[in-house]
């Protein structure tokens, strides 16, 4: 049982780490097309918002991945119903029977924002795209928030190296 558990473990910590290689990519193209948008033509403007969209549309479904990896390895159920998002997100910000907790409270309360926005993205035409919008939430990516969200996800995976060591 527990080579079982330390397998999972394994897996669980080489899919994350895969997924935050594919996040660090999405952050280091929020730059450039910050800058850009700054210069474009205004015909030009719509598809840079569609492109910003996408890679925030990206980021979240990135963070979600971990988030449902972890639930369905560790916490053995993901949730359900028509919230099953939000419920997976907030589940994330809580330690549970058999793992810590993975993001805090504050990193819980700042992805609200982008699940809300990735669900919009899903459900609108990209010429509604806000650029206002949209270059807030790419900045907050870029000042601080992956870098909490890096710092925070590889505190996880340290834990849960160390208590499958025990």
């Amino acid at each position: 049982m527990r080579n079982d558990r330390e397998s999972i473990i394994k897996i669980l910590i080489k899919n994350m780490q895969q997924e935050i290689s594919c996040l660090e990519e999405i952050y280091v193209q929020i730059e450039p097309l910050i800058k850009k948008v700054e210069v474009a033509k205004e015909e030009e403007k719509v598809f840079y918002n569609r492109a910003a969209g996408s890679i925030l549309h990206d980021f979240y479904t990135g963070i979600e991945k971990i988030f449902c990896d972890i639930a369905n390895k560790m916490d053995k159920i993901i949730p359900s119903g028509e919230d099953w998002h939000i419920k997976l997100l907030k589940s994330m910000a809580e330690p549970k029977r058999g793992r810590p907790q993975v993001i805090s409270g504050d990193s819980m309360e700042e992805l609200k924002e982008y699940l809300g926005f990735r669900h919009l993205f899903r459900n609108i035409y990209g010429a509604q795209l806000d650029w206002v919008k949209l270059k807030f939430l790419l900045s907050k990516i870029q000042e601080n928030l992956w870098m909490k969200l890096k710092a925070e996800f590889n505190l996880f995976i340290n834990k849960i190296e160390d208590k499958g060591k025990l």
